[in-house]
């Protein structure tokens, strides 16, 4: 069944609910930039300067953010979590809370007429900062003062510093590929799969020939091996076994994004069986 663009936002804030209540437990990720060609949210880590965790929320692909990214204006709206609300990690608990003024700034009729933009949610360091880009300089300040938020302060101030703003909101072709590794968990996981049990998952690339032998070559280090060429157009499908967790996916998504890149191959995903909790059999 197709879904609407708001109901899979609504799903991506779940899955960045899901990490940021993970990281009171969890290790920080390290990430770099890139781009991407389609206009679509994602989750993705960064590290803070201070070595703290950050989850980012970000809009990717679109082409008027990117715009007024090189030559609008830029503010951010910083909610700040009282202190006894605030993790180890420094992660803020209960950032549903905010998703009433975030929402409500970028839905704002007066605002979406002035060309103003949501461009991405960061949270971490005891706050989530709500990135907006417009054309011309605006005030947010009624709205904020009219959307109070229980355990938070919020308020808005420019962002003049362009370039560290676009290396924080630009994910790597690593980050979107995870992101969409997330999802696929997230359904597992409605399934009653947690991933856990090793089970046999296969891996789609697309090119000529000889790209794909290189490829293949080289992800052989990593235990995967060849299950069967495909024709038309040339493929292969690797296949390797191995637990189906965000854990294992964040040290082999960045391994299988190098080696397809090296190798000049399009990566097409993979797929695996469900397992129910409990079983060893699909």
């Amino acid at each position: 069944m197709a879904t609407s663009a708001s109901e899979e936002t609504e799903v991506i804030k779940k899955i960045a609910a899901l990490i940021i209540g993970l990281f009171a437990v969890s290790q920080p990720l390290m990430a770099q930039t890139a781009a991407t060609d389609s206009d679509i949210w994602i989750v993705y880590d960064r590290v803070a300067s201070d070595g703290r965790p950050l989850v980012i929320f970000a809009r990717t692909g679109n082409i008027r953010a990117q715009t007024l990214l090189q030559n609008g204006r830029a503010t951010v709206v910083a909610c700040r979590a009282d202190a006894k609300d605030v993790d180890g990690n420094g992660m803020p608990q209960e950032t549903k809370r905010l998703y009433v003024l975030e929402d409500r700034l970028a839905d704002d009729p007066a605002l979406r007429e002035a060309g103003m933009i949501h461009l991405a949610s960061v949270t971490g360091q005891g706050q989530r900062r709500i990135f907006f880009l417009h054309p011309e300089q605006l005030d947010l300040s009624q709205i904020l003062q009219a959307t109070p938020i229980s355990g938070y302060s919020c308020d808005a101030e420019d962002v003049p510093d362009r370039l560290t703003l676009s290396q924080l909101v630009t994910p790597t072709a690593a980050d979107i590929q995870l992101s969409g590794d997330q999802s696929v968990i997230f359904d597992l996981g409605k399934n009653g799969d947690d991933g856990s049990a090793a089970r046999r998952t296969d891996f789609w690339f697309y090119g000529p020939r000889a790209s794909l032998d290189l490829l293949a070559a080289d992800l052989s280090t990593e235990g995967f091996t060849v299950e069967r060429w495909l024709t038309g157009p040339d493929g292969v499908v690797l296949t390797r076994d191995m637990s189906i967790t965000m854990s294992t996916f964040r040290v082999l998504t960045p391994i299988i994004v190098d080696a397809v890149q090296k190798s000049g191959v399009d990566y097409d995903g993979w797929e695996t069986m469900v397992i129910a909790h409990g079983s060893t059999q699909p």
